[in-house]
């Protein structure tokens, strides 16, 4: 199933998408070293908290990150509170992170929690102007954006039933800011707003649907420059339709059955066009 909507959705299959590892007959994903990274740090909290240690020097804070402690963004989100809803946190996260990895390989995963990594502190840092130096820590965050793009990729899913993953994930969002606001802790909010954001985003850039052509070679000052070539201009060709217009169709129609119409590029709306208009040109 995996292979099948990466293909639908230009997302290439390679050795990028098998485990990293295998330990016997289970595979070792980079979400399985994430998920035993957090329950490695939720270990170390409590031991720094046993023996009366201040392990907030671990934390994200922007005054003390400024003057040399530049570990924080890495290890703030491995701080973990020994709580029932860790457990919850972490199953999420491997649930939906190994999906996620098998739709979009080890690079673009990699990519997608680093981004989930950075954007706590940069969010919690922009609060610095207005005179709150938020102090963050903690994956609630992070795995809530994990299942967010999950989500995103399907959305349709049916979980015991009744419920598809788009409400639930929307469910997360509701009870994540019900949980913040009462203790006013606007910084966490904001993260986990942008967080989710930008998980959404991020895996609609990567199914297509937000299209953004970028040539980083033209911004480079320093690259060379081409040399002027007269290329004689082609004759007009008329273009001719092939006449399995009406076979092309059925990988659209099963794209539509599967995804709707909304995912259909502009080539395969024009293809669909014209298989109609042929069809009604044969009833008439």
């Amino acid at each position: 199933m995996a292979a099948v909507y990466c293909r639908m959705f230009g997302v290439t299959t390679s050795d990028d998408n098998r485990p990293v590892t295998w330990i016997g007959r289970y595979p070792v994903r980079i979400v399985t070293i994430i998920c035993a990274l957090y329950v490695l740090g939720m270990f170390a909290t409590v031991a720094l908290q046993t023996a009366m240690a201040n392990f907030t020097i671990f934390a994200f804070q922007f005054p003390i990150f400024i003057h040399g402690a530049f570990w924080q963004p890495l290890t703030c989100t491995f701080l973990q509170s020994a709580d029932f809803f860790f457990v919850f946190n972490i199953l999420f996260l491997y649930w939906s992170g190994r999906q996620l990895e098998e739709f979009l390989g080890r690079r673009r995963f990699i990519q997608l929690f680093v981004m989930l990594l950075i954007i706590p502190p940069l969010v919690i840092s922009s609060w610095i102007p207005f005179g709150r130096a938020w102090m963050y820590y903690g994956s609630y965050e992070v795995c809530i954006g994990m299942f967010i793009a999950f989500a995103t990729v399907y959305p349709n899913i049916e979980l015991f039933g009744w419920v598809t993953l788009k409400w639930l994930a929307f469910a997360g969002i509701v009870l994540g800011t019900m949980q913040d606001l009462p203790h006013h802790l606007w910084g966490n909010l904001s993260v986990l707003w942008v967080i989710c954001l930008a998980a959404f985003l991020y895996i609609r850039f990567m199914q297509g649907r937000i299209p953004i052509k970028v040539d980083v070679a033209r911004l480079n000052p320093f690259r060379r420059r081409p040399r002027l070539t007269f290329v004689q201009k082609p004759s007009a060709r008329r273009v001719v339709e092939p006449d399995d217009v009406i076979a092309s169709v059925d990988p659209i129609l099963d794209k539509i059955s599967k995804s709707g119409m909304g995912s259909l590029t502009e080539t395969e709306k024009k293809i669909l066009d014209r298989a109609r208009n042929r069809l009604l040109k044969k009833s008439d």
